[in-house]
Formats: C-alpha cells, structure tokens, sequence
C-alpha cells in the first residue's frame, strides 16, 4: 500500500473498501432514516446529500462511543428541543428507525468488537 502519512482524512477515506461499514450506513441507513433511497435523496435535495448524511451518521457513532456521556447529554436536549414542536408519540420514530437499522445491520462476533489501535472491546 503506498504511504499515506500525508493524505488527508478526506482522502485516506475515500480509499476504505467499497463494502466496508461506511457503505453500509450509506446503502441501508440512510433510506432507513430519511425515507428515500439515497438515489431519490440526492435527486430531491441535492448531489452529496446522501453520502454527507451517511458520514455523519459514521462520526456520530464513533462521537457516542468515544464520549458516551456527551452524546447522551445531547440527545436528551435535541429531544426536548423537538418537543416544542412534535408529540412524544412523533419522535418514537427514531426507535422505529434504531430498530430497523440495527436488524439491517447486525453486528456478529468477536473480530466486529476488536480493533487494530488496542481501544477496542476485547482487542488482543
């Protein structure tokens, strides 16, 4: 593999394998939570609309396992925030949505726990 010590996030990202766990937000998150396929996404709102949501989506799972605490302090005041102008019964769509996610995508044994840097769950 040639020397990527000098490439930006953006491009050492855009080398990650075509069936990585990024393509998989983009391919089944994303219509899970916006309602549209990501094709129908970009054609209705705009080009890079789709990937952009899939990216977010990424760091906001890597921004709740790494300040767990933080994330749950936003999510309480994005709830209540929300409330102001939705029923507690309109935001039991984000289970709906986490549900529908996490069968889409399960997470199967060890090796998806572990990781390479020595932080992750149950590394060797």
């Amino acid at each position: 593999m040639e020397n990527l010590s000098n490439a930006t996030h953006e491009e050492k990202h855009a080398l990650l394998p075509e069936d990585g766990p990024h393509s998989e937000l983009y391919k089944k998150a994303v219509p899970i939570w916006c309602g549209k396929s990501p094709d129908d996404l970009e054609w209705d709102v705009g080009e890079g609309i789709a990937c952009g949501y899939a990216r977010g989506f990424e760091e906001g799972i890597v921004m709740a396992m790494l300040r767990p605490e933080w994330a749950q302090g936003l999510y309480h005041r994005l709830r209540l925030d929300y409330l102001t102008t939705h029923t507690p019964e309109d935001l039991l769509d984000w289970e709906q949505c986490a549900e529908e996610t996490a069968q889409a995508m399960p997470i199967r044994g060890e090796s998806s726990l572990t990781s390479n840097d020595g932080r992750g769950g149950g590394g060797r």
